[in-house]
């Protein structure tokens, strides 16, 4: 593997030490030390990707009143130690998935009005699956999977996620009423919208069936879901039966705290790049839009900024990436394909594209994402490799590792969105 140019060098050295100054245990233990939960036993429940380490900072918080734990985190992650733990899939569903479902439905049933910690990060959505009857765990992972490669938004696959779930869309929130119940919330997704991250399984939802049925509409999604989803959608849209909307007295007790989301990253992110002696700045908007797109305009930015000087912009958010039918055996995740994209853009430059997950994973690929220079686009005309295909079949990953360019999986202990970073010389 080739050794990272020294541009590319840096920024992943940046992207590492800013995913670290935001890690879940040490945000969670400040929340916690900023309001105290009430005197008492609390129950808590922790669900998403970085769900163990906030829950073990919470029991190292609450002690011996820490009451009926449950933990839900990804397969082939670590798990906490001394409570009940369930390991479940992500980015699609798995059978652990449903359990996990199953659990949490139960877990908030029995709360007998006690006090709740809930502890939410990203990731949640497909973690803990709960179908409605009739549908099928394979059912409900294939039509959500449609939606994705229809190349819809995160807010939008969530509504159509949250349409499809007893726990999704303020759910959980109502059959834990009238309880008491504080959650702390790492937000994975642009906006840092309480009723999106994890598909706002504890706020009230303002999205409507007529939503999802424009959604299917326009992401052509809706001819390649199972029948039985398509026949829960047309029963349940012309029933009008929906989740629980703003205004609705069952949340009166339930409170949020938003720990960090990706903008906190970005802004970590052009910090640590000035105390590496880089002008560097933080977009302050959300990062949004197709992978193409964002490309482009990190192209036009090293276009702009090439030979001023050495200067970074970093950027916090979740670029959507339209994954072919015809691509026969993808492997690859939205950030590697974006650098791949970069990497064409800012050929010939003295300059770098970082594109990775804060969690250390892009997609379900075994790499957190992957950075590239103006010489990579170079490299790989040089060793055959074919960057053009290698985006058309959605196989960014094997391009990535066989050009040095990929970033290892690891686990981060955090989950804030993906960090995009732009630096020239």
């Amino acid at each position: 593997m080739q050794v990272p140019r020294p541009l590319a060098s840096t920024c992943g050295d940046i992207y590492r030490t800013a995913v670290a100054q935001l890690g879940a245990a040490r945000r969670v233990a400040e929340a916690l030390a900023e309001e105290p939960l009430p005197a008492g036993p609390v129950r808590v429940l922790a669900l998403g990707k970085a769900a163990t380490p906030m829950i073990e900072a919470a029991l190292a918080v609450l002690g011996s009143r820490a009451s009926d734990p449950l933990c839900v985190h990804p397969e082939g992650t670590r798990a906490p130690a001394g409570v009940r733990t369930i390991a479940a899939g992500h980015p699609r569903p798995t059978r652990g998935s449903l359990e996990a479902g199953e659990a949490i439905a139960a877990w908030a049933d029995a709360n007998g009005g006690s006090a709740a910690l809930v502890l939410l990060s990203g990731g949640g959505s497909a973690l803990a699956v709960a179908p409605p009857a009739g549908i099928s765990l394979d059912d409900k992972a294939g039509a959500l999977a449609a939606v994705m490669r229809a190349g819809a938004t995160i807010q939008e696959l969530n509504a159509v996620r949250k349409h499809l779930s007893a726990l999704k869309g303020g759910r959980l929130g109502a059959r834990l009423a009238p309880a008491p119940v504080r959650v702390l919330v790492l937000s994975d997704v642009p906006g840092d919208d309480l009723s999106t991250i994890a598909s706002g399984p504890l706020v009230p939802d303002p999205t409507t069936w007529a939503d999802v049925e424009a959604i299917l509409a326009r992401t052509g999604a809706r001819a390649a879901l199972p029948a039985s989803v398509r026949a829960f959608v047309d029963e349940e849209s012309a029933a009008a039966r929906e989740t629980p909307k703003p205004g609705d007295p069952r949340f009166a007790a339930i409170a949020h705290r938003l720990l960090a989301g990706p903008g906190d990253l970005a802004r970590a992110a052009a910090e640590v790049a000035r105390g590496r002696g880089l002008d560097a700045e933080a977009d302050p908007a959300p990062l949004v839009g197709d992978v193409a797109e964002v490309a482009a305009r990190l192209g036009a930015w090293a276009r702009a900024n090439a030979g001023q000087g050495r200067r970074l912009l970093a950027l916090g958010g979740e670029p959507t990436i339209h994954v072919p039918p015809s691509a026969a055996n993808p492997d690859g995740g939205r950030a590697q394909a974006l650098a791949l994209l970069a990497a064409k853009e800012i050929a010939g430059l003295r300059a770098a594209v970082l594109a990775a997950g804060s969690d250390g994973r892009d997609g379900p690929t075994e790499h957190a994402g992957a950075v590239v220079d103006g010489e990579t686009a170079g490299q790989a005309a040089r060793a055959g490799i074919d960057l053009d295909a290698a985006l058309a079949e959605a196989r960014s990953g094997p391009a990535c590792a066989a050009l040095g360019a990929a970033i290892p999986r690891f686990e981060t202990g955090t989950h804030v969105c993906d960090l995009v970073m732009v630096a020239v010389e």
